[in-house]
This record gives structure tokens, sequence and C-alpha cells, in this order.
């Protein structure tokens, strides 16, 4: 399926212009129609009664996303690009990022430091895996859109994979190649089967993708930093990964690979859950 409906997120911050101009030739590149959400994150009532005079914290917000929306005006120049705002607090942005997620192929999120608030990035990613059914995302500042000719996919044999490898495939140019990578893997009747990463490779190959089985060591390295390191080496256009095969509060507490990532890397991650 080709990418035609294109969602970018930004806060109100002003660190975001690379991203900003990323998203939009990505847009291009695709010929898509390109859609970006403004997230503004009001404090509640009680807490600005507190510091400032009734609703005239209002006021810098405004004026922040005011702001926001010229600027990227004058960034789209003459390109047709529709940019939404979401004022509220930080549950509701939540919820209505997913529900505008929904109406795209893909959602776009820049690196962490592109943001003034990258816990309310981090937490829109989250809902917007589990409530859009749509994939995110998270490219690197300065990312040349192309052909996904050769993709990897982080492979464990997990519900969470197969979406993240059904995503990729679709946005993939046919016959394109794809790395199964399997870290540390081992057989197992429940998941992997007797030969790790050989049965999806099959499965690929019968769609018409070259498919190599890539077997990784995470050694000295935190798993997160092994996908990404051999996905690097084999030059790849992007490293697909399932989202959250644990639960979020175990990734919160041991930490994961999907809780490492979110904030990005220096490939593009696409991000299915």
């Amino acid at each position: 399926m080709a990418i035609k409906d294109i969602l970018a997120v930004v806060d109100t911050g002003d660190t975001d212009e690379q991203f900003l101009h990323d998203a939009l030739a990505f847009a291009e590149f695709h010929d898509a129609h390109l859609s970006i959400v403004i997230l503004s994150a009001l404090p509640s009532a009680d807490y600005a009664l507190t510091i400032v005079p009734p609703y005239s914290f209002l006021q810098d917000y405004t004026e922040a996303v005011e702001a926001k929306q010229q600027r990227i005006a004058k960034l789209a120049g003459a390109s047709n690009v529709e940019v939404r705002t979401i004022s509220d607090q930080p549950a509701i942005i939540y919820g209505k990022a997913a529900v505008y997620a929904r109406y795209a192929d893909i959602v776009l999120f820049g690196p962490a430091d592109n943001y003034d608030y990258p816990p309310i990035r981090r937490e829109t990613i989250e809902r917007i895996l589990f409530a859009s059914g749509r994939p995110v995302l998270v490219a690197p500042n300065g990312h040349k859109p192309r052909a996904i000719e050769h993709l990897a996919i982080g492979w464990n044999a997990t519900r969470e994979a197969t979406h993240a490898l059904r995503n990729a495939t679709t946005f993939a140019a046919p016959g394109a190649k794809v790395d199964v990578l399997v870290l540390d893997a081992q057989p197992s009747a429940k998941g992997h089967g007797s030969e790790p990463g050989a049965d999806i490779a099959h499965h690929l190959a019968r769609h018409g993708f070259m498919s190599s089985v890539v077997p990784i060591h995470a050694t000295a390295l935190s798993d997160a930093e092994a996908l990404v390191k051999a996905a690097c080496e084999r030059g790849v256009a992007v490293l697909s990964l399932g989202a959250y095969g644990h639960s979020r509060l175990r990734e919160m507490v041991l930490g994961g690979v999907t809780r490492d990532l979110l904030g990005g890397a220096s490939i593009p991650l696409l991000f299915s859950h």
C-alpha cells in the first residue's frame, strides 16, 4: 500500500525545524497529504490559579501555539499542509492524538530532543501505538526519504513483531530485501520453531521478498543497541520493531527495547503494536 496520508506530531517548542523540513520532504517524496498536529499541554486550572491571576496563563499558551502555526506556515510555503492543534490536559491530548492517527497511513515523530516536553511526546507515541492501529516512524534529523528496498525486522516471533513485519512490508518496494534480526533466540515450539527466524524467512520468500536470517548476540550491548548496530551494519533503510511485547509497566521498571528506542536512533525506526 502506498503512503498517501501522513500525520506528523510536534509540540510548541522551537527546536524541531529540521524535523519539520524532514516531514515536508517525506510527504513530497510519497506525493502524500501531510497533517501536522501541535501538542499544547495545559496545566490544570488549580495549578494555574496558584501562580498567576485567573486565566492569564492561557494567553502564554495561545501565543505559543500561534507562533508555532506561523513557523509551520512559513516553512511549508506553497505546500498543502493541514495544521491542527490539541490544547488540553495531557491525558486528553493522548486520546485525541490517537484518534487523529487512525486516519493516517503512518505517524511521524522526530527525536526526543526536538521536543520541549519529551515525556508528553513519549506518552503520545505510546497511546497512538496502543489505540490507533497505525505504525509510528521515529526518524533521525536530516533523514532523506527513499524507496524501502532493504529493511530489517527485529523478529522475536511475537504478535507485535508480526504486526511490525506486516507494516514494513506493506510500505516496502516489491521484492525488497528483508533482514530478519533474531536476538539471542532459542528454539521454541511456541515461538521461533526449531530454527529461529527460518519460518518467517520462508514466509517472506513466498511473498517475493529476498530474506536473510541474521543471528545477533547482545554481548556487552543492550538489546536495543545490538539491534540498531546490526541494522546499521546491514545498511537498511528502516528497522521495523514490534512495540511493547512486554507490558509498559515491566519496561518502565526493568527496561526494554521499545522504551530504550522511542527516543530515536541513528536510523529510522518503525514501531507497530
